[in-house]
């Protein structure tokens, strides 16, 4: 249980650097893929294995790279909501549907994960707001509600994963015939992952901001409070 506000502000710093570094190793898998679609027939003669892809090979290449890039950015994410939700214990929240816990643990349940992370981040944002009200609220005003930014986040992250997935079953080094398509996969990945990076970034932020504010204000309203009798 939280009892003191700690400050999200070096976990939201690595969980952006990471969102960075993976939207990078997404624009080279892009370029790449250009590449794939212009000259598909590029390839390695590998003697008795027969041909190989050379973009494919370099895709194979930037894998190996991006895929402990995704996983350390997905932990320090992770540790960045559940820290900034334990924090919200602290900071006179008024509608809380979300257990520190579940902000994480739902990102892990099929089908469920396609609707309550994002529900579960759009509390710890709205929750954070700066405005710090003293009064009690009815439960319809303290329903939350999100930004557009963050709606396109989620909506770009989906559909990048879409893509992704699509990709992975196609995708294979060793046959020339899947070049093609493979590439036109990893554009759209690209695309679509590079804006859900960007607009992730921004999300972290803006909530790290909102929240630091809200720690403010609550210190300085409970300053200003009488003394209990």
């Amino acid at each position: 249980m939280t009892h003191e506000f700690r400050s999200p502000g070096v976990l939201a710093t690595l969980a952006m650097a990471g969102l960075g570094l993976t939207a990078l190793c997404e624009l080279a898998a892009m370029f790449i893929g250009f590449g794939q679609v212009v000259q598909p027939d590029s390839a390695l003669d590998l003697g008795d294995a027969g041909p190989m892809s050379l973009w494919l090979m370099l895709q194979s290449l930037i894998a190996l790279v991006q895929v402990p890039v995704y996983i350390a950015t997905v932990v320090f994410f992770l540790m960045w909501l559940y820290r900034a939700h334990s924090n919200l214990s602290v900071l006179r929240p008024t509608n809380l549907q979300f257990t520190p816990g579940w902000t994480v643990g739902w990102w892990f349940i099929p089908f469920a994960n396609l609707v309550k992370p994002f529900q579960a981040v759009r509390e710890v944002w709205w929750e954070s707001s700066p405005d710090v009200d003293d009064e009690p609220v009815f439960l319809s005003a303290s329903l939350h509600s999100a930004p557009v930014y963050m709606w396109l986040w989620w909506a770009f992250w989906i559909i990048s994963n879409v893509f992704s997935n699509t990709n992975a079953r196609v995708f294979d080094p060793e046959d020339m015939t899947t070049v093609t398509l493979s590439g036109y996969l990893f554009i759209l990945t690209g695309v679509t992952s590079v804006i859900a990076a960007g607009l992730a970034i921004y999300v972290v932020k803006d909530t790290t901001d909102r929240q630091g504010q809200r720690a403010l204000a609550v210190a300085q309203l409970s300053r200003n409070e009488p003394p209990p009798p």
